[in-house]
C-alpha cells in the first residue's frame, strides 16, 4: 500500500479506484472520488481527460509538507500532461 512516508520522488504509483481530478484553480488540482453520491464534496465530472481509471500509473514528481499548499501533506504526480496532488490522507484509498 502506498503511504506518504514510503513514497519517493521518481516512484510510480498505480491508481486502484475510479477517481477524478478536481480543483478550482489550475495550480491547485487534486484527486477526488468520481461519484455522484449526494454527500460527495465535488461534482462528478464528465470531462474524460480529468477521469483517472483503475490501473492508471502516475509518476511522483514532488512531495509537500503540511501547511504549505494544503493543511495535510501531499504528493504531486503527473499523468497525461496533467499535474495534480494526492493528499496523504487519500493515498491508501486511491493508490496501490
Amino acid at each position: 500500500m502506498a503511504s506518504i512516508r514510503t513514497t519517493q520522488i521518481g516512484d510510480t504509483l498505480e491508481i486502484k479506484k475510479l477517481s477524478q481530478i478536481s480543483g478550482h484553480h489550475k495550480d491547485l488540482l487534486f484527486l477526488t472520488n468520481h461519484s455522484d453520491h449526494p454527500y460527495c464534496q465535488y461534482p462528478k465530472t464528465t470531462d474524460t481527460t480529468l477521469i483517472v481509471r483503475p490501473g492508471t500509473k502516475v509518476a511522483v514528481i514532488a512531495k509537500g509538507k503540511p501547511q504549505t499548499k494544503y493543511s495535510c501533506s501531499y504528493i504531486t504526480v503527473v499523468h497525461n500532461n496533467l499535474t495534480f496532488d494526492i493528499f496523504s490522507t487519500d493515498m491508501r484509498r486511491f493508490c496501490k
